[in-house]
């Protein structure tokens, strides 16, 4: 399952890129799908298989990272629900919430 990983590291990249350009809603797309990647990785190599489910919650609790989730909730909550607000709605982000967020996808990364 290491095309997950692989694929975790490429949203984070595009994620930089579309925070570089201002295009925050787009990188907070790429956040949340750096993240889900990165524990659906987690997950897979611990259990052989790739959880159907979108939640962090439950993602995070899978991968053994509740303390991570925890700690880093508010923000974590925002980039989940940019899964689906910045596909679907006119959400705009500012550029320090796409800071934080790319904060907290670099430590998460770290963790991979």
């Amino acid at each position: 399952m290491e095309f997950l990983k692989k694929k975790a590291l490429r949203f984070y990249t595009k994620a930089l890129e579309s925070y570089e350009k201002c295009e925050y809603d787009f990188a907070m797309f790429f956040v949340e799908q750096s993240i889900q990647l990165g524990l659906k990785f987690l997950i897979s190599k611990k259990y052989g298989e790739i959880p159907k489910t979108h939640s962090f919650r439950i993602l995070f609790e899978l991968a053994e990272m509740k303390e991570f989730y925890e700690e880093n909730l508010d923000v974590l909550r925002e980039i989940e629900l940019a899964y689906t607000a910045s596909r679907y709605f006119d959400v705009e982000y500012t550029k320090k919430a796409v800071e934080k967020s790319l904060e907290v996808l670099k430590k998460f990364l770290e963790r991979l």
